[in-house]
């Protein structure tokens, strides 16, 4: 926005420069009218960008691209999902499906829970002596900083 306005200054001052040193001539009329085919490109040079963009300066406020927010938001979700079931791989529990739960309206992302699905689950490595489901949903929790009533469990 700074930029546009420091052109559109740019083209004025330009403008005054070149008013200055033309002579009443049939020329003048022809680089006048050209002059003013620049400065109208100059002024509406950023609306290409703020329609391509989604954002609208109707009524003087900015409206967010929610079709933007939600892709975001899902793909953060899915890599939410993908890190937790590799920290599971790698401390020894395969097999584990991770599905997190997330608020699509917030304007940052929000997980409202995690579900584990542990039906398939597959032991690698030493079992014994721990509880399994806790161990499980320890590392969901640090790994989507959660706490742990926010985990639903299922195996």
């Amino acid at each position: 926005m700074t930029s546009w306005l420091l052109s559109i200054a740019g083209i004025v001052i330009i403008g005054a420069l070149v008013e200055v040193l033309l002579t009443d001539s049939p020329m003048s009329r022809f680089i006048r009218g050209i002059f003013g085919f620049f400065v109208l490109l100059v002024v509406v040079q950023p609306l290409p960008v703020l329609l391509q963009n989604g954002v609208s300066a109707v009524s003087g406020g900015v409206e967010l691209n929610t079709d933007l927010l939600q892709t975001i938001n899902s793909q953060t979700a899915a890599a939410f999902e993908r890190s937790a079931q590799n920290a599971l791989e790698t401390a020894g529990f395969g097999g584990i499906i991770i599905t997190v739960d997330y608020d699509n309206n917030a304007l940052s992302f929000k997980i409202n829970r995690v579900f584990v699905n542990a039906f398939d689950v597959v032991l690698r490595g030493l079992t014994t002596g721990i509880n399994i489901e806790n161990e499980i949903i320890k590392i969901v929790c640090a790994v989507c900083n959660i706490d742990e009533g926010k985990v639903i469990y299922v195996g």
